[in-house]
């Protein structure tokens, strides 16, 4: 009952606040996104349209700021490719098998569109970026807290079960693109108390993301951690930290798991009937995009088509980008895959520069963004998930820290007159004329 009023007093305030400071909406209708709460708390009350009340709030309030800033900077390409790719894809649901079931896939793709747009357009300093990166951290790590309480306490294990209308893969894909963020805060967080909270998130999220029982997702932890070993300073206390990390997910991986995550790396001949399934699936995909190479089949429409590929009607495609270039043709494939690779190589260097304690922050952020996308783009390939929120968010910091670091960027000031005396300037420094070139002589 108190996560019921909890959530409720939330909703309201996110709701009323969001029509005079649209960031208030966001923030809230971002948490909601991670957190779930109907699948939490559902128990104790009906949360169904709670986070729509707060969307359609914070549209108000975006419109009553003038839809924000168009200025993105570095950032620019970045959103128009995710535009583009809701408008081909918005496109392709008037040229798909089955339209209606590719315009009831297009609300969902507008849930996380729409709040990426105001969020790149509102937010533009960097401690409103932070505050969302912890929203989406925290709110993950309470997800975590809550599936560890009900396996450690009531010996049952909901996150090999899915979470959240997700199966447990495409749940694992959720943690492992927030453990980055939350190894990045935990990792560079300046104060105790934000590396204490930091750190409990990350503890929670990674056990729970093993109760998945998801190799793909075993393997986006890999990577994610090899990742961190190459981006993170090799400084004692970070190294340290992160082979701790390690550790605890080696002992916390028991036998049963271990047995199960050898198959990622089997034989053809000792490969399960899942791991195989899956190749055939993708092979399957390709030759549909090959057959309708510019629209595909349409949004949602490749388990419409599935029993013609000879799987059972309805079957997932179990991977985000075979089953985007399926259903949304070459070009739809190529506006999502720019719009993530491109946010990874762009917010690279950011997260590489030395860190100071005037860009700590900044440093963490773009970091704890190069996991989460690593992670993401690594675990897509396993599951069909194009409408995670997560990825989505976390790109939306990075699109912020690209606008403003544009924006404070030092402008390129011509040469002027040299001071008199050397490496003395300023208001009373007399300025010695330019050298004249010599007289041209007849």
């Amino acid at each position: 009952m108190k996560g019921l009023i909890l959530i409720y007093l939330i909703a309201a305030y996110g709701t009323v606040g969001a029509i005079f400071n649209p960031v208030i909406g966001l923030f809230v209708y971002v948490g909601f996104a991670v957190l779930r709460p109907q699948f939490i708390w559902g128990f104790a009350g009906d949360f169904s349209g709670i986070s729509l009340y707060v969307g359609i709030a914070t549209l108000v309030g975006w419109a009553f700021r003038g839809f924000g800033t168009l200025k993105l900077g570095r950032g620019k390409s970045i959103v128009i490719s995710l535009a583009l790719f809701a408008l081909w894809a918005a496109i392709s649901a008037t040229q798909a098998v089955d339209s209606e079931v590719a315009y009831n896939e297009m609300m969902p793709m507008l849930k996380y569109v729409v709040p990426f747009l105001i969020g790149v357009t509102l937010l533009d300093t960097e401690k409103l970026s932070r505050g969302m990166f912890w929203v989406i951290v925290g709110c993950q790590g309470w997800v975590g807290l809550e599936m560890n309480q009900t396996y450690l306490m009531k010996g049952y294990n909901v996150a090999g079960e899915g979470f959240g209308g997700m199966d447990n893969n495409c749940f694992g894909v959720a943690l492992v693109s927030t453990i980055g963020p939350a190894m990045a805060l935990a990792l560079g967080a300046k104060n105790w108390y934000e590396k204490a909270i930091a750190t409990a998130a990350v503890l929670l999220i990674l056990h729970t993301t093993l109760l998945t029982f998801s190799r793909g997702a075993l393997v986006g932890l890999a990577l994610v951690g090899l990742t961190a070993f190459i981006i993170m300073p090799k400084r004692p206390k970070h190294v340290v930290g992160l082979v701790l990390i390690v550790l605890i997910a080696v002992r916390l991986t028991g036998p049963q798991l271990m047995a199960r995550y050898a198959t990622i790396a089997a034989e053809e001949q000792d490969r399960d009937a899942s791991a195989e399934s899956r190749l055939d699936l993708w092979k399957d995909c390709l030759k549909v995009m090959v057959q309708n190479p510019v629209f595909g089949v349409g949004p949602g429409n490749f388990r419409v088509v599935a029993a013609d590929l000879g799987w059972s009607p309805g079957k997932q495609a179990h991977s985000t980008w075979m089953q985007t270039a399926a259903e949304n043709g070459a070009p739809g494939i190529a506006l999502l895959l720019f719009f993530f690779v491109v946010t990874l190589v762009r917010v690279w260097p950011l997260a590489r520069q030395k860190q100071t304690e005037e860009n700590r922050y900044q440093v963490v952020m773009a970091s704890g963004i190069v996991m989460c996308l690593v992670g993401f783009i690594v675990t897509g390939q396993f599951v069909s998930l194009g409408g995670l929120e997560i990825p989505y968010y976390v790109a939306m910091i990075g699109v912020i820290l690209l606008k403003t670091q544009s924006a404070s960027a030092p402008a390129v000031v011509e040469a002027g007159p040299r001071p008199l005396m050397p490496g003395r300037s300023g208001a009373f420094a007399m300025a010695r004329p330019a050298p004249q070139s010599p007289a041209r002589t007849s």
